[in-house]
């Protein structure tokens, strides 16, 4: 496959993406959420730690970590606005590994089991 064409289905499936509900719905929140700079910084504040937890966070700690994750999660969650948000990103979320497991399994892309 030439570059050319490989460029351009990246840009057919960004296209594809970018129109599916799952993308439209999280613009939609997310343009809602942004009506109120100081939510949507706790929101980010949230998200950043969330993101950084998953990645970085040792055994020994996970325990208190999620703990604390999951108090913070719920207060936030109380607030509609932010419920969707996050309901809205986790489905693009979810979308997204849906292509990358796809895109693995297709190429015969050797990633060992982490189920």
């Amino acid at each position: 496959m030439e570059e050319n064409t490989l460029e351009e289905s990246i840009s057919r499936l960004l296209a594809s993406i970018k129109e599916s509900a799952e993308y439209i719905e999280f613009e939609k929140q997310k343009e809602i959420l942004s009506q109120d700079p100081d939510l949507k910084k706790r929101v980010d504040a949230f998200r950043a730690k969330n993101y950084r937890i998953q990645s970085q966070c040792s055994s020994d700690q996970l325990f208190e970590v999620v703990e604390q994750m999951g108090k913070e999660s719920a207060e936030l969650r109380r607030l509609p606005l932010v419920n969707a948000y996050l309901d809205a990103e986790l489905a693009l979320c979810r979308m997204i590994q849906r292509i990358y497991m796809e895109l693995t399994d297709g190429i015969d892309f050797d990633t060992p089991n982490i189920s």
